[in-house]
């Protein structure tokens, strides 16, 4: 039974603007604190469906959220008024945030081909650092021990981003403690499958590193624009978890930072021992990064993203307070009423359509598709590389192509290296045909002899044939063979 200050009537204390959102367990609802003579007031009410009170189970998971969420008090956590049931309904009040969780800023994001910076996703990470090991430090005031608490649904779903900058955890709904009254079965898996730690995945024990490894696959999408263990099904998601290694950055995104890239894939080693010990020490890490590189984690950056990335949204509600309407009118206005959007996560056949699609600092999907459809091949992977190395699934068209190079290469050499074996022969037929003491041609360019040809060698001269005299007086007869006349 929950606390009696906790026990008040929900219909009477709040006044219901519009639904939110439809879950399976509860609704979300926007409302407005029945205070008149106070400012207004906007809280987000968890109404358990009424047809679950009749289940024990789901009410001992209501009720183990709300004692534990009522406790936590600090700047990343949402805060939680109070709780209670009203006519049979089980309910929760929380603090209203005027912004959207991850998911939607993500898809936003990559609709508008908004980049997100480094320091935008170092922002958000550490904000759920602090806000995580804040939660994982709270003691049971009686007893002073640590309650052991771990969230088990650290996703892009339950992380919020203000207008205003500001950067929240919420939804405790099924986080572990050692004071809840309803404990999870065998074989039951709680959590969004592609942000579980593989310890979650294999149902084994879990403690804060499970937590701190799900904000290692947050920080890894936002900072490369991919999803991390996403796959076509549940079932080859929970595989991808268990059984594979985390890329390092470096093979997604050219020019990451190796500072950076240590420290996430120290969040994503497989075994708990190896990764950071607590969210805290993984927070101070990346403000450590932040502040070496220069970067401006302050909530200013984030509001600026935040209004580049729904710029109708801040145009409508300024014009609104301009008008002099309250928040809550300008939300509970039907002109901007949006349709109630289900609590879910199952898989979309097609990932451009998906609602939570990871945009990046450099956005890799859209640059593709923009630079022409002749790409794309390049995206197609062999089903036999999907058992192989990380390496060779992320660069093994790169492989191919080098492939191709090579055996172009040798191609080409091979081709030369009989060329030149043939003009040797030939040449030495030519020589062979040509007539004893005929001139041979001059030798081609093309020859491979380095030695100039070697001139002929001059023939002797025909000898003459003899020449008769006139005989001199006294008869005597001379003759001459061969030689000019003095």
């Amino acid at each position: 039974m929950l606390a009696a200050r906790e026990e008040t009537a929900c219909s009477n204390k709040f006044v219901i603007l519009r639904s939110l959102a439809m879950g399976g367990m509860a609704e979300i609802l926007l409302a407005r604190v029945r205070e008149p003579a106070r400012p207004e007031r906007l809280v987000v009410l968890k109404r358990m469906h009424r047809q679950l009170a009749v289940d024990r189970e789901y009410v001992k998971m209501f009720v183990d959220e709300a004692r534990l969420a009522i406790t936590l008090r600090h700047p990343n956590v949402v805060e939680v008024y109070e709780s209670g049931e009203d006519e049979g309904q089980y309910y929760i009040a929380m603090e209203y945030l005027h912004g959207h969780d991850l998911r939607k800023v993500l898809s936003q994001m990559a609709k508008r081909r908004v980049p997100m910076r480094l320091a935008n996703a170092l922002s958000i990470a550490r904000a759920v650092c602090r806000g995580l090991d804040y939660t994982h430090e709270r003691t049971d005031p009686a007893s002073g021990e640590l309650l052991g608490i771990v969230h088990r649904d650290v996703s892009p779903h339950n992380v919020l981003v203000t207008y205003g900058g500001r950067v929240k955890l919420v939804d405790f709904g099924i986080a572990k403690t050692t004071i809840q009254l309803a404990r999870t079965r065998t074989g039951i898996l709680k959590g969004k499958v592609a942000y579980m730690s593989p310890e979650q995945a294999l149902g084994e024990t879990l403690d804060r590193r499970s937590d701190v490894f799900c904000i290692g696959i947050l920080l890894w999408e936002m900072t490369t624009g991919n999803w991390l263990y996403r796959r076509k099904s549940e079932l080859e998601t929970l595989k991808a978890v268990v059984e594979h290694d985390a890329p390092l950055p470096s093979q997604v995104i050219a020019g990451y930072p190796r500072e950076l890239e240590q420290i996430v894939m120290k969040t994503l080693a497989r075994k708990r021992e190896d990764r950071w010990a607590t969210a805290g020490e993984l927070g101070e890490a990346l403000n450590a990064f932040a502040k070496q590189r220069r970067l401006d984690l302050r909530p200013a950056a984030l509001s600026s993203l935040m209004s580049s990335t729904f710029p109708e949204e801040v145009e409508t509600w300024h014009a609104a307070r301009a008008q002099g309407l309250t928040l809550g009118d300008h939300l509970a206005d039907a002109e901007h009423r949006d349709s109630v959007p289900l609590l879910n996560d199952r898989f979309t056949p097609n990932p451009a359509t998906i609602e939570d699609l990871p945009t990046t600092v450099v956005w890799p999907q859209q640059s593709g598709q923009a630079a022409g459809s002749g790409w794309r091949w390049l995206k197609w992977r062999p089903q036999f590389l999907e058992q192989g190395p990380a390496w060779l699934q992320l660069r093994w068209h790169w492989v191919l192509i080098a492939g191709i190079v090579a055996l172009a290469a040798a191609g080409l050499l091979a081709s030369e290296l009989l060329r030149s074996d043939d003009a040797v022969p030939a040449a030495r037929r030519s020589s062979a045909a040509l007539p004893i003491g005929a001139t041979p041609a001059a030798a081609a360019p093309s020859d491979l002899t380095s030695e100039p040809p070697t001139p002929p060698m001059p023939t002797s001269a025909p000898a003459a044939a003899p020449v008769t005299l006139p005989s001199p007086p006294g008869g005597t007869t001379a003759s001459t063979a061969g030689h000019s006349p003095s």
